[in-house]
């Protein structure tokens, strides 16, 4: 057997996420989602109990990471927080990805009037700021889970499908997609085989970004009290609600406020690696 080439080696080495980014994206955003995940299991005290003997109590053995100011337990809290906000980011970000994957590849498919009507619906939508719709949707609708989580569909729907329409449609134009149709296959296996493979990279990398946007977006919502009711944890309003107590207490603000700067920037940074990789 020869040995692997420069080239082949310089492949290889490209192939592999950097040191860096494994570090600071890959397994804090990994060890959050399995906090979310695993949530349930973890709490041994109720987010929501009081205990005002230990009001603004400092980390100890007792509470790992303090207490509020309502003496409840801020590491309960942060982990109940962990489901809501990756929870509702990673879940707009699949019904954004399903929706946009599917008006993207009819309008790449279909260069008539259905393209003009998803490019000029999907032009509308963007030119809303996504934080200002949310907070709207949410004002509107009393705000909780599901007006936050219909906001980010309906904003971020239009990137997902503009990036597969543009994508698909240069994809379609290659020699190999077109000697596919030239041998009669489908519509279906030509996205299946050829498409989709070209695509991914792109949408994976704007759907690691739209993560990190989206906590993000919740925790601005939370902070402005249109996001969960209390006393449900989440870690926006868990800072809104913990402000005043900063100079004095600032460990009620700084372990939430550490929890969503850990997601964005890991989410970022994964969705960075991917898009040097296209």
């Amino acid at each position: 057997m020869t040995a692997p080439s420069l080239d082949e080696g310089a492949v290889t080495r490209r192939s592999r996420p950097p040191l860096a980014i494994v570090l600071f994206g890959f397994l804090p955003l990994a060890a959050m989602l399995l906090l979310a995940l695993l949530g349930p299991l973890l709490l041994t005290v109720d987010p929501n109990r009081q205990a005002l003997s230990a009001a603004s109590a400092p980390p100890s053995a007792a509470y790992r990471l303090g207490a509020d100011n309502l003496g409840r337990s801020i590491a309960a809290r942060v982990i109940a927080g962990a489901r809501v906000s990756l929870g509702i980011a990673v879940a707009g970000v699949i019904a954004s990805l399903v929706t946009g994957l599917a008006l993207g590849f009819l309008a790449a498919f279909h260069a008539g009037w259905i393209r003009q009507v998803v490019m000029r619906l999907s032009d509308v939508i963007i030119a809303c700021p996504g934080l200002l719709f949310v907070i709207l949707i949410s004002g509107l609708l009393g705000g909780g889970i599901g007006p936050i989580l219909f906001g980010l569909w309906m904003s971020q729907w239009p990137g997902f499908a503009r990036l597969t329409a543009a994508t698909t449609a240069r994809e379609l134009a290659t020699d190999h997609v077109e000697a596919a149709r030239l041998l009669g296959f489908g519509r279906g296996y030509i996205f299946r085989a050829h498409v989709l493979p070209a695509i991914t990279p792109y949408l994976t990398s704007l759907g690691a970004l739209t993560v990190g946007a989206n906590v993000l977006t919740i925790s601005s919502v939370g902070f402005l009290g249109l996001g969960l009711r209390p006393p449900d944890a989440e870690w926006g309003a868990m800072i809104a609600g913990t402000m005043t107590f900063f100079r004095t207490s600032p460990h009620m603000v700084l372990a939430p406020a550490a929890a969503i700067l850990i997601c964005t920037l890991s989410a970022t940074l994964i969705g960075e690696y991917y898009s040097a990789r296209r």
